[in-house]
């Protein structure tokens, strides 16, 4: 571990992870020796490489929203072209490592009181390798004296490279956000039989998803994500019921240290687009609660 990079290892299974104290960013991870998430050779911030977005993910319009007593609040936009606040506050920020083992990793941060974001939390990520799995999960306190409203989300980068042949991504999402020209929610719609039905599994190369979906389909609390090979081969990123909704990005120019590589990013969200003024979904911490939850990265 540097003072930066912190690597995880299970050397029984093959199996390590970089993760970074920026953003608590999950940089790179190998399952039983399959490197299925490749660091991005970049410092561009635009790809959001494996950080942490909280307390809000995804886009809040304008960066505009309104608490219920009617107070008017202002985020700083650092999406300017379309004219967002992206992303939350903490994905570019340094968390603490709270405690540490070869195989594990807690980190933390507070998030201070401003004046688009006026509440004091304490946010816990911890990263664990297992038996060939990464486990990833979180908790949220809320320090403030009045309900805090929070949303998380987490951007994954897997790559493609290592799975032989068509690799295709599958999920049983019900429902698709109907975007505008700024990526934010203005309805829904059903995917069945439409360009964006992920439950027959939709090939990776090509794909052009920028794109939330919910109504998941959740089996004993848990819904689930799979990325393989046309034999069968891949991972399956499995989220708890707290994240009711799941974020799908694609490209086919990941810069890595091995090139240009298409991927997926899989990111398990608490909340939809917008939430801070569609109110879907937030999770509203009352004074001195804490909210948790976990995710988590297997081979299928």
């Amino acid at each position: 571990m540097t003072d930066s990079i912190i690597t995880l290892s299970e050397p029984a299974t093959g199996s390590a992870a970089t993760i970074s104290v920026v953003g608590a960013s999950l940089l790179a991870l190998e399952l039983s020796g399959n490197r299925v998430i490749e660091a991005v050779d970049t410092d561009r911030q635009e790809f959001y490489s494996g950080v942490v977005m909280a307390p809000w993910s995804s886009r809040v319009s304008g960066g505009k929203w309104q608490l219920p007593d009617g107070r008017e609040l202002q985020l700083p936009i650092n999406e300017p072209d379309r004219n967002n606040a992206l992303h939350g506050l903490v994905f570019d920020q340094t968390f603490q490592v709270s405690k540490s083992s070869d195989t594990s990793v807690e980190l933390s941060i507070e998030i201070s009181p401003t004046d688009g974001y006026p509440f004091h939390l304490k946010l816990a990520m911890f990263y664990e390798l297992e038996e060939g799995e990464l486990f990833c999960s979180f908790a949220v306190k809320n320090l403030s004296l009045e309900t805090a409203p929070f949303g998380i989300a987490f951007h994954p980068y897997f790559s493609t490279s290592w799975l032989e042949g068509k690799a295709l991504f599958q999920n049983d999402a019900e429902t698709r956000f109907i975007l505008n020209e700024n990526l934010i929610a203005t309805g829904r719609a059903k995917t069945a039989s439409t360009s964006k039905d992920l439950s027959v599994g939709k090939a990776v190369v090509g794909a052009k998803l920028d794109d939330g979906f919910t109504d998941l389909k959740f089996v004993n609390g848990v819904s689930s994500t799979k990325l393989i090979s046309e034999s069968g081969q891949g991972v399956e990123v499995w989220q708890e019921d707290i994240f009711k909704h799941l974020v799908i990005y694609t490209t086919d120019v990941l810069p890595t240290k091995q090139g240009a590589v298409s991927a997926i990013a899989i990111e398990p969200s608490t909340s939809e687009v917008n939430a801070f003024n569609s109110k879907q979904d937030l999770l509203l911490l009352s004074a001195g609660e804490t909210r948790s939850g976990s995710w988590g990265i297997r081979l299928t």
